[in-house]
């Protein structure tokens, strides 16, 4: 709730925040601060584009064939059946931190 203590929003916006935004873990209500904070705070808008960023790098490497070697099969093969039989995640918040 905007004006309590342990309000995320309302403290210093830290990296882990953003990326909480960016990954829609936030509530319609933080996300929309956050937001306004992000295209009011030149600190917080810088904290952003950097994350956009490293996002747009990592999805960039996801699709550069010369960003690494081919993978065995053995070895995907490996992966994919340990995905396959593991429980699926559970979906956890991260407690926020002051």
């Amino acid at each position: 709730m905007p004006g309590d203590a342990d309000d995320p929003v309302e403290g210093p916006v830290t990296v882990d925040l953003v990326a909480d935004l960016q990954a829609g873990l936030l509530d319609d209500t933080a996300a929309a601060r956050l937001r306004h904070r992000a295209r009011t705070e030149p600190d917080v808008a810088a904290t952003l584009t950097a994350l956009d960023r490293v996002r747009r790098d990592v999805a960039a490497l996801g699709v550069d064939a010369a960003s690494a070697p081919d993978v065995p099969a053995d070895v995907m093969d490996a992966v994919g059946a340990a995905l396959r039989a593991a429980p699926p995640p559970a979906r956890r918040r991260r407690p926020w931190r002051r």
